[in-house]
């Protein structure tokens, strides 16, 4: 099986934050189809951020797509020249006020204390951009949120059995955060005190190669 050939691109959309295009492709067979749509959006960070009393950091805030206040994780844009792992400590002050406790600073860098799960395509379809996806074990409330001018965002705490509860109903009904917190529990399920430490990438070479 072989890819595509792109023949030809014109942005419908050119925007900081959307881009919209209208892609002409050649298909192995010879097929040309001329109005082939994309999108693209900056790549951004889902935040599996768990308290120490095993509580799942949670947000609350309106979206415009589906006109509703949306139980989500925390997330958000990755800006340029930050890993995932920065973006998504800076994005969990912001969006929460929450970080890693001080006595753990002290004893390694806040960076150190994250775990990176994965990145995973938006829609392999269509879209062009990823998210990443970071899991943070034991982070407290402290500090100041620092929403932008047209955020506002409530923030709670879940026990997991909780959270999976909503996700049942549908009260938590974000699919590619779904997807994130599914990866985390596949990687858990693998020895869950592995994820407090450096083995990580060890577990998860060792769950996609299905050993």
């Amino acid at each position: 099986m072989k890819p595509w050939k792109l023949l030809k691109t014109e942005y419908l959309v050119d925007a900081p934050w959307l881009k919209v295009a209208k892609e002409t492709c050649e298909l192995p067979n010879g097929k040309v189809i001329d109005d082939f749509y994309t999108l693209w959006q900056p790549d951004w960070v889902l935040i599996l951020a768990r308290t120490a009393q095993g509580k799942w950091v949670m947000t609350e805030q309106y979206r415009h797509g589906s006109g509703k206040i949306a139980l989500e994780f925390p997330a958000g844009i990755i800006d340029k020249g930050e890993t995932p792992e920065q973006a998504a400590l800076r994005e969990l002050q912001e969006e929460c006020g929450y970080g890693k406790p001080v006595s753990d600073c002290h004893e390694a860098s806040p960076l150190a204390m994250t775990k990176f799960i994965g990145t995973f395509p938006v829609n392999p379809d269509r879209h062009r951009g990823v998210f990443h996806v970071v899991f943070i074990d034991g982070v407290v409330k402290g500090g100041n949120t620092h929403f932008d001018s047209t955020e506002e965002i409530e923030s709670l705490e879940l026990p997991d059995e909780e959270l999976q509860a909503k996700m049942a109903d549908g009260t938590f009904c974000h699919p590619l955060q779904m997807a994130g917190y599914l990866k985390y529990r596949l990687i858990k399920n693998k020895g869950d005190s592995r994820l407090r430490g450096n083995d990580i990438n060890a577990i998860l070479e060792s769950s996609e190669s299905g050993t």
